[in-house]
């Protein structure tokens, strides 16, 4: 077995690198500060130099609660959202001003700077307005601090997202509830001066349509999923048709993972197999390439003249951004810069479930017979997990589990059916399609039946307290301010969710018995299995009662239980000391639980009942 990798290295990871853009001979991209409590900075690459261009800001936006487009850029002139200050700023050769006043109640992401129009378009919502913020595109001017807080360019439907403008005309996509963007999403378009003669351009009940993005040649070119995947379009042009997703589902207000070549190539993300590649497609020949073979995602790419820049995940190694040459040549501009050297690579396995095939990715350790498993449950549950290197990953498998990463029905990634399997099913399909996929991986020996630990957050954490509450395939459980009441995401979210459990669950207050008979908060008393549970003090998503509820009624099953209560922390951890504490928490409960030889860099962990 492999030398035990130390806490820090999931702690202390390199700064991480996401949505590249690029411009006039100058390349951007976000950088998030592991030291700086995941602080995210803007960073530029001009003439060999790399400059942070908001060392005083945090930048993220709150948009849709996920937030994204969080920053835009176009020539030199940077326009970014500060989180610190929750308003909008426009980095020039003028200098730094604001484009938002401070204290309103609007909220923006989903930038789209266009110089030569003179405006900064984005996504804003009014929570002024009730019961639900107004959603809106607006326009900015460049030239204020925008009192009213923008011009009003698109109104009326529930949600926007994808802004982008080209010789004064603007397209976006658009939904309304009850869908989410990956049911029904409509693409449409606009003229900036008169933004009065707005019209779909794919509009289909039952499709989503969605990225827009302008070709050099005027054409507008968007994904659809008409074909059962999600393919590109070119308007009035051809489609490419295969079966592979070519976009992820819209979670947050970021650009595609797909940008356009002068001559109309597209370069952007395909999935094949769980895995996220790099293809250029032309629309005019139908040729298709492959310029950066071996990712196992593509997390944004840009294109600047005849160079292309794509913030890619990989097997051995954290996310990078590379640049690749017009001649075929590939240079890594920041992030990992090779192979981290002893890692564990993942095993793809499908077994078949009620419903149809599931996909897994099986982390295995060396030498290590019958290692227990440790079940991870991603988050979404319209979300997918992939094969990137991930540090949290190879920390349990240099530590001896094994460690297998379930895309249940409903994961993205895998096409429309794939994904529907879910509607209606959440809190049945997910929980039997990852016990085949547990039986899949112990009946063939890879990991110890009698040693399985579920765990998950938010959405995966419900997945994990519903897989408790309902089969006795776990020996242990870890929740992560996991969902236990089902029906405080209809009766106390925000808006962008505000309607999602009605596809998942039923509709609400009609299917209300549903909603109760799947909340594991309602079937405490079949909780008896070992359980630690990680909630946070301040979080506003899932009350922290629930948690309380929940150790209780593993003490009362004299079972072994850990509650840490975090103080300050959320949906989800963010502070340095309270990840550290996280992290060796589950260490030393799961190899207490399990009979492990204690880790000596781990302090042990208090369970009551053990």
């Amino acid at each position: 077995m492999r030398e035990a990798f130390p806490v820090d290295s999931v702690l202390h990871y390199p700064d991480a690198v996401s949505q590249v853009r690029a411009s006039d001979g100058a390349l951007y991209w976000l950088a998030t500060i592991a030291a700086e409590d995941g602080r995210t900075t803007v960073r530029c690459l001009q003439n060999g130099e790399v400059v942070d261009l908001t060392p005083d800001a945090s930048v993220r936006s709150r948009a849709m609660e996920y937030g994204g487009g969080a920053y835009a850029v176009d020539g030199s002139s940077l326009a970014y959202v500060d989180d610190r200050t929750r308003q909008v700023w426009l980095r020039d050769g003028s200098g730094v001003r604001a484009l938002t006043q401070a204290g309103t109640d609007h909220v923006f992401g989903g930038l789209c700077l266009s110089l030569e129009d003179g405006v900064l378009l984005a996504v804003r919502e009014d929570h002024a307005v009730t019961p639900e913020p107004r959603t809106e595109i607006v326009a900015l001017s460049l030239d204020t601090d925008n009192p009213d807080g923008g011009t009003v360019l698109a109104t009326g439907a529930d949600f926007y997202a994808s802004i982008v403008v080209s010789e004064g005309r603007v397209a976006w996509q658009q939904w309304d509830h009850p869908n989410m963007s990956w049911d029904t999403c409509s693409v449409w378009t606009a003229s900036l001066a008169d933004p009065a003669d707005a019209a779909p351009v794919a509009s289909t009940d039952g499709v989503s349509a969605g990225y827009p993005l302008w070709l050099p040649s005027g054409r507008l070119a968007y994904v659809a999923d008409d074909s059962g995947f999600w393919n590109w379009h070119v308007q009035g042009g051809p489609t490419w048709t295969l079966d592979r997703d070519c976009a992820r589902p819209l979670w947050v207000l970021n650009p595609a993972a797909a940008a356009v070549y002068p001559d109309d190539r597209i370069a952007t993300l395909c999935y094949e197999d769980g895995a996220g590649t790099l293809a250029v497609w032309s629309p005019a020949s139908g040729q298709v390439s492959s310029p950066l073979p071996g990712t196992t995602d593509i997390e944004s790419v840009a294109i600047d003249g005849d160079a292309l820049y794509v913030v890619a995940e990989w097997p051995d190694r954290g996310n990078s951004l590379e640049a690749i040459r017009p001649d075929g040549s590939v240079e890594t501009v920041a992030g990992a810069t090779g192979s981290q050297g002893d890692v564990s690579t993942a095993e793809s396995i499908w077994v078949e479930g009620e419903a149809g095939p599931v996909q897994s990715w099986l982390y295995r350790p060396v030498a290590v017979e019958l290692p227990p498993l440790l079940v991870m449950t991603h988050g979404g549950p319209t979300s997918m997990a992939t094969s990137g290197h991930d540090a949290t990953i190879q920390f349990w498998v240099s530590r001896g589990f094994a460690v297998l990463d379930v895309n249940y029905s409903g994961s993205t990634g895998f096409g429309r059916a794939y994904r529907d399997r879910l509607r209606g099913q959440w809190g049945l399909l997910d929980v039997s399609d990852t016990v085949a996929a547990v039986s899949e991986v112990t009946s063939r020996g890879l990991a110890d039946p009698d040693r399985v630990a579920i765990t998950g957050g938010s959405a995966g954490g419900y997945t994990t307290l519903r897989s408790l509450t309902s089969t006795d395939v776990y020996a242990a459980g870890i929740s992560r301010y996991g969902i236990g009441d089902l029906t405080t995401l209809v009766t106390d979210t925000h808006k962008a969710e505000s309607r999602y459990p009605e596809g998942l669950i039923a509709a609400w207050p009609e299917g209300r018995v549903v909603y109760e008979e799947r909340s594991p908060i309602n079937h405490l008393d079949r909780l008896s299995t070992p359980m630690l549970i990680l909630q946070g003090t301040e979080d506003k998503v899932v009350p922290p009662n629930q948690a309380v509820q929940m150790a209780d009624a593993v003490r009362s099953a004299g079972q072994p239980v850990a509650l840490l209560m975090l103080e300050g922390e959320g949906h989800g951890f963010r502070a340095m000391a309270t990840r550290r504490l996280a992290l060796e928490a589950q260490v030393s409960f799961l190899e207490q639980v399990f009979g492990m030889p204690p880790s000596p860099d781990v302090p042990a962990l208090e369970i009551e009942n053990l």
